[in-house]
């Protein structure tokens, strides 16, 4: 019971790290996109032949927060799967399924009946 307890705790911490770096990634990239504006605004970036700063400036201020972000949701869902599942089963009329032709039952009976009165009677 403790280990499933330690499971299900360690997983909602990862969850809530991975909301809360995902919360930095945008906040991040908010910031990015007024950085990159003002930079071009100012004349200090032309946007074309410049691509590739562009983007490293994405990916090294917010792309490795998302990356990290889904890492830890895949972990905590790793976690949260490794989780045994409650034993309780619900029967429905569909899975429960009677027998009613009985016939080959009460032979069976009637011939096991037969065979212990044929000991009963030897002792």
């Amino acid at each position: 019971m403790k280990k499933n307890k330690l499971l299900l705790t360690a997983s909602i911490i990862l969850y809530v790290f991975a909301v809360l770096l995902m919360a930095f990634t945008v906040w991040a990239f908010i910031h990015c996109i007024g950085v990159v504006s003002q930079a071009i605004s100012a004349g200090q970036l032309a946007a074309s032949g410049s691509e590739y700063e562009i983007v490293n400036f994405y990916l090294a201020n917010c792309g490795q927060y998302f990356v990290y972000a889904l890492l830890l949701a895949a972990a905590g869902l790793i976690l949260h799967s490794k989780q045994p599942k409650s034993e309780v089963k619900e029967i429905s009329a569909n899975t429960a399924k009677v027998n009613t032709n009985d016939n080959e039952l009460d032979k069976w009976f009637d011939e096991i009946d037969e065979t212990n009165g044929e000991q009963t009677e030897e002792i």
